[in-house]
């Protein structure tokens, strides 16, 4: 069983992806921004992170270079209604880590396909 941190500040939005999830077979922990999210990674180990990036007081760009920077092999899935999220900095600097963009609302079928290759390739890498 694999453990998935979900970081959104939308309620629904993380309890729509920790049922998916737990119905997966996954253990999921959730926070509401990324101050709640860096306590949980420090207190739990976890696989995955799938994270929005429109959150309030702390942006998730800023949360991705956190991970980035601690974990740099925690594999990162971003959800995330904004185009322009290509073009950031963080995420080029982050791309070995970052699994997969999905625009929102999130195709769920896709989610699961992102969790499943990152599941599989965070394994990958940690037996390098």
């Amino acid at each position: 069983m694999k453990t998935i941190l979900v970081v959104d500040d939308e309620l629904l939005v993380r309890q729509l992806y920790r049922d998916l999830l737990v119905d997966e077979g996954h253990n999921v922990l959730d926070a509401d921004g990324a101050d709640a999210a860096l306590d949980l990674m420090v207190a739990h180990p976890v696989d995955l992170v799938i994270m929005d990036i429109r959150m309030p007081r702390t942006h998730g760009l800023e949360l991705l270079t956190q991970v980035h920077k601690t974990r740099p092999r925690l594999p990162v899935i971003v959800c995330s209604a904004l185009d322009s999220l290509f073009d950031s900095y963080p995420i080029w600097e982050a791309r070995e880590q970052v699994a997969g963009i999905l625009k929102k609302p999130v195709n769920l079928s896709a989610l699961l396909g992102c969790v499943q290759r990152a599941l599989g390739a965070g394994a990958a890498r940690r037996a390098v």
